[in-house]
């Protein structure tokens, strides 16, 4: 009976580690996640005040919260989370005064203005914004 204990024991030691999240089985493959809405330069370039509603709507789509006790702010967010354990967020807030964009504000948006000062030898470098195929 000892004999069948230990081997069942074993499987239950196991079968509770692959469900930690710090314990990894090597070639696990971790996908990346994205939620939200995609956020790229060209959309941000396109924004100017003076734009309505319906051209914002279209430049950028549907605001991810869309609320309903301040109808003159539209909120964007994006998030992408890689199999490597790394976070990036992008939030993008559009002010209107009636019908008319007047501003907007943002952390994390893609640079408008190409830098050569950056510092790509870090490892936690934003990855370049994936694109949305029909594929």
């Amino acid at each position: 009976m000892k004999i069948i204990k230990t081997p069942l024991l074993l499987v239950c030691f196991v079968s509770v580690l692959a469900g930690c999240q710090y314990f990894q089985f090597p070639g696990v493959h971790k996908i990346n996640i994205q939620q939200g809405h995609i956020l790229t330069e060209e959309m941000i370039t396109q924004l100017e005040p003076g734009l309505n509603k319906r051209q914002v709507r279209y430049i950028l789509g549907t605001p991810l919260i869309d609320d309903i006790f301040n109808d003159d702010r539209w909120d964007y967010y994006y998030s992408l989370k890689m199999g490597d354990g790394r976070f990036f967020k992008r939030t993008l807030t559009v002010y209107f005064d009636g019908d008319t964009m007047t501003h907007y504000e943002g952390e994390n948006l893609p640079d408008l203005e190409e830098s050569d000062t950056e510092d790509t030898e870090k490892g936690d470098k934003e990855p370049d914004t994936p694109l949305p195929t029909n594929t």
